[in-house]
């Protein structure tokens, strides 16, 4: 086993206590910045969802979905039909719910860990709310951007959950995966319900246990976002993101990247919102803002990506698995823009959005009842995914 990231950590460690030393006032700034972040939208997005989740798992819910919904999943990602609850979710409530909630199916010996390493490479995503929102609305100035980020970024997304299925042997995982299988419907229903009744405990306790361990997540992932927004103002002072985005410039000379862009996927590299809003404030056209921006959501940041490691920490899932995940991604979510661009935003259109407009800052606050939307479209994308899982089961007992 490596040790490389023992001295590489160790530097880290001394530059940031040194910048910390030197520059107290930005470091308290940059920190107040990162905590505000949580504060106003980390926490009230993600906190429920721990909660809710928590207790679905605990009352057996998700045994019941994985049940319903194994004659979808299994033939598309050759997973189990519980890894819906985590898809759907993940899709729905943003960075690092997929994490959270696959560690919460392998504890439950519902994945085994070769479906847990792929399902946590493609269930971490940009929220909704994010994209159509906080990027297309608050920093491009147009909605139409959002819809173009957001398909390119989930379809990205699945694509890679498709990819490792079909590379992965479905014999020897079905064998093994402890979720329900197909042999006998009406015998795997009385066990998924068996074990329903079985995980029911005191309400109280259930609850409390969900409460606690939520409040741990949410907790751990506001602590690595104040860090992460410290260590990036630090390499932006120390001038470690110059040299990046003029590496990048030089390694992509034939793509004609602006400097301003350059720097924004640098910082992006470290942090996704940051870096998002620095490529949008380019002088870059506006196709390459968009790719720019698909590319560091689908990347999504060290920051993210240590939170989601932090989460599975204790498991054999491989960061390197990961980041080939991110790196997939990327380029599949990249391309997927670059045709929507050409598909839907005409000429024509663009005209009818000025540069001058898309420039413009736009602050967008999202309110207190923006947050139900994941969770109405976590609602309703299970709704439809039991209605074609419902049609699948009919049509294949109509051939029996």
């Amino acid at each position: 086993m490596s040790y490389w990231y023992v001295p590489f950590g160790i530097i880290v460690t001394v530059l940031l206590a040194g910048f910390m030393i030197i520059n107290p006032t930005l470091t308290i700034k940059s920190a107040a910045d990162g905590i505000d972040l949580w504060f106003r939208l980390v926490l009230p997005a993600l906190f429920p969802f721990f909660v809710a989740s928590e207790l679905l798992v605990q009352f057996g819910f998700v045994r019941l979905l994985g049940w319903l919904l194994e004659p979808i999943t299994r033939p598309f990602f050759r997973l189990p039909g519980a890894s819906s609850f985590v898809i759907v979710m993940g899709f729905t409530s943003g960075f690092p719910v997929g994490a959270f909630l696959t560690r919460r199916l392998l504890e439950e010996k519902l994945l085994n860990i070769k479906e847990a390493e792929r399902l946590v490479s493609f269930t971490n995503n940009a929220s909704p709310l994010f994209i159509l929102g906080t990027v297309a609305v608050g920093m491009f100035g147009l909605p139409e951007a959002g819809y173009i980020l957001a398909g390119s970024h989930y379809l990205a997304n699945l694509t890679v959950g498709f990819i490792w299925g079909r590379m992965a042997s479905d014999s020897s995982e079905k064998s093994n995966s402890p979720g329900p299988q197909n042999q006998d419907r009406q015998a795997s229903l009385l066990q998924v319900l068996r074990a329903c009744q079985n995980s029911h405990t005191s309400i109280g306790k259930i609850m409390g246990d969900s409460i606690r361990k939520a409040i741990a997540s949410v907790v751990g992932v506001g602590g690595f976002i104040v860090m992460f927004s410290v260590i990036t103002r630090m390499l932006q002072a120390l001038g470690f993101i110059d040299l990046i985005a003029k590496f990048l410039q030089q390694a992509a000379v034939g793509l004609h990247l602006p400097y301003s862009l350059a720097y924004g996927l640098s910082i992006g590299l470290f942090e996704m919102t940051l870096g998002t809003k620095s490529i949008t404030s380019s002088e870059a056209s506006l196709l390459q803002q968009l790719v720019a921006v698909s590319a560091a959501m689908a990347w999504s940041g060290i920051s993210i990506i240590s939170q989601v490691m932090s989460i599975v920490s204790g498991t054999p899932i491989r960061l390197s698995f990961y980041l080939r995940s991110r790196l997939l991604q990327m380029l599949l979510a990249s391309v997927f823009t670059y045709v929507a661009y050409h598909v839907i935003l005409t000429k024509r259109l663009v005209e009818v959005f000025p540069r001058s407009l898309l420039m413009s800052p736009v602050h967008y606050n999202p309110s207190v009842g923006a947050y139900l939307f994941p969770l109405l479209a976590a609602g309703i994308v299970l709704l439809l995914a039991c209605l074609l899982s419902g049609v699948v089961k009919y049509a294949v007992s109509r051939q029996r």
